[in-house]
C-alpha cells in the first residue's frame, strides 16, 4: 500500500492475535514496526521467530497503565529508528475480563479503562508532541461491540458472552478517535477506528457456528483480513479519512 514503506510503526499488544497479524502485515509493506509488550522477553521472542523473513522489528517494552513507560518506550524506539509515524492502539488488558457480570467490581472496570483508554491516549498525546508537525496516522483498534449490544444467545452453554466492561471501553475508543481526530487534523495527523467483528482463530466449533449464522458472509474473519484494514487506515490509501470507524465485521451490523 502506499506510503507504508520505510515508516516506522508502533504496534501496542503486538504479540497478540490481531496485533501480530497488523505488525506482520505492516511489515510486510516493509514498515519499521516497534512490537510492544508489557513482557520485554515476550516482545523478543516474537520478534526474533517473525524476523526469519526480511521484516524489521523493533521489541520493546510498554506498560499502558505507567506514564513513564509510556515514555520510555517512545524513547527507545526514536533510538532505533524514529518517532513512530504509525500507531495501532491494539492493546487490551485481558485481566478479569472474564468474571461473571454478577461478581464484576468497580476495578473491573478502572483497570480496563486505565490501560485501554487512559494510557493509549497518553501515548498518542506523548507521540504527537514528538512528530515536530510531522503528518501521522493512529488506528484505535474497536469491536463491533462498541457499536451493537452483545447477542448472548450465540454463547454455547458455559462460555462467557463479551463482558459489559469490554463493550463499554471499546464505544469510549470510538468517542476518543473523534475527539482526537478534530483536534489534530490541522497538524496532518489522522485518527481512525477500527471496528472489528469476532475472529475464528481459538473459538469453539459450536461459537463460531453461531456466530457465523449472524454474519452476511456466513462466517468469522480471519486475523488477516482485519490486518488489511488496518494497514488500508494506516496507509496513503486512506489520506483523506479521518475519524472514522471503519467496520470489519461480515456485514453482521448491517443487518
Amino acid at each position: 500500500m502506499k506510503g507504508l514503506k520505510g515508516r516506522v510503526a508502533l504496534v501496542t499488544g503486538g504479540t497478540g492475535l490481531l496485533g501480530s497479524a497488523i505488525a506482520m502485515r505492516l511489515a510486510a509493506e516493509q514498515a519499521i514496526v516497534a512490537v510492544s509488550s508489557r513482557n520485554l522477553s515476550k516482545a523478543r521472542a516474537w520478534a526474533e521467530e517473525k524476523e526469519k523473513t526480511d521484516a524489521k522489528y523493533i521489541p520493546v517494552q510498554l506498560n499502558l497503565a505507567d506514564e513513564k513507560s509510556i515514555r520510555s518506550c517512545l524513547d527507545y524506539i526514536e533510538e532505533q529508528a524514529s518517532i513512530p509515524t504509525i500507531i495501532v492502539a491494539n492493546a487490551s488488558l485481558r485481566e478479569g475480563v472474564g468474571v461473571p457480570f454478577e461478581k464484576i467490581t468497580h476495578s473491573s472496570f478502572t483497570n480496563l479503562f486505565e490501560v485501554d483508554i487512559a494510557g493509549h491516549v497518553l501515548l498518542l498525546r506523548h507521540s504527537v508532541e514528538r512528530l515536530a508537525g510531522q503528518p501521522a496516522s493512529i488506528v484505535f483498534c474497536s469491536s463491533i461491540y462498541g457499536q451493537v449490544g452483545v447477542d448472548h444467545r450465540i454463547y454455547p452453554e458455559g462460555m462467557a458472552p463479551t463482558p459489559v466492561q469490554y463493550a463499554a471501553v471499546k464505544a469510549a475508543a470510538e468517542g476518543a478517535t473523534r475527539w482526537l481526530a478534530a483536534a489534530w487534523g490541522e497538524r496532518g495527523v489522522r485518527v481512525n477506528a477500527l471496528v472489528a467483528g469476532g475472529v475464528s482463530a481459538a473459538q469453539s466449533n459450536e461459537f463460531v457456528k453461531r456466530y457465523s449464522e449472524r454474519t452476511m458472509l456466513r462466517r468469522m474473519a480471519l486475523a488477516d483480513e482485519v490486518a488489511s484494514a488496518a494497514a488500508f487506515l494506516a496507509s496513503d490509501e486512506a489520506s483523506y479519512v479521518t475519524g472514522h470507524c471503519l467496520v470489519v465485521d461480515g456485514g453482521l451490523t448491517a443487518w
